[in-house]
């Protein structure tokens, strides 16, 4: 397994978090999300599926229903359990495991320690910890194979670095990196949409895989 460590300060942190987990899952990937009750375990699915197209309404913690299915115009379907109320992975099978444990499925997993020993020993594991109100600390544990998925390196935190408008210094956590903030992002892109900035060499594949 490969392991990422991510800080995260605020709910807009956890949501770019959320969105680079995104970039790099594929059909049938399975994640544990290991986190104390309240942690955040729901809100890192919600921005997961956000950045996979699902509207963030659509995203509700499934205590009582067990799982809810979310359905993006493209790309595969992604199942969220919340396995709090089961005693053991032979419960599943009542809940259309079989369904969704098919390869083309993406499953997040709430409680998954309650179904250990249904879940494959590949399966990716999220730990959640919460350092402050709305601060978290994740640890991500991959597969290895993971890593020459594209998207793979947007997983680990940038380093703090300066803001090539403002000049101001940028945490590698910020939301908005490596700009000050979303008026520095838009004026940065403004000169690309005017022609004032320019690319010195061809793009090639590999560019376009890293966007």
């Amino acid at each position: 397994m490969i392991r990422i460590e991510r800080h995260c300060n605020s709910l807009d942190a956890t949501d770019r978090l959320g969105a680079d987990i995104a970039a790099v899952l594929r059909p049938g990937d399975i994640v544990r999300l290991d986190a104390p009750m309240g942690a955040g375990k729901t809100t890192l699915v919600r921005s997961i599926a956000k950045a996979r197209g699902v509207h963030p309404d659509a995203v509700s913690s499934p205590t009582y229903v067990l799982m809810n299915i979310y359905a993006p115009d493209e790309g595969p379907p992604i199942a969220h359990l919340d396995c709090y109320r089961l005693t053991s992975g032979d419960e599943l099978e009542a809940m259309g495991w079989d369904q969704i444990a098919d390869g083309r499925t993406i499953i997040l997993i709430e409680w998954p320690e309650r179904i250990a020993n249904a879940l494959p020993d590949h399966a990716a594991r999220i730990a959640i910890e919460p350092v402050g109100e709305q601060a978290r600390r994740f640890v991500l544990e991959l597969p290895e194979p993971w890593e020459s998925r594209a998207g793979f390196p947007g997983l680990e935190t940038p380093p703090d670095t300066t803001c090539p408008i403002t000049g101001k210094r940028v945490p590698g956590d910020s939301p908005t990196w490596p700009f000050h903030d979303e008026r520095a992002r838009l004026a940065d892109l403004y000169g690309w949409v005017t022609g004032r900035y320019t690319i010195s060499r061809p793009m090639n594949e590999r560019d376009l895989e890293e966007e």
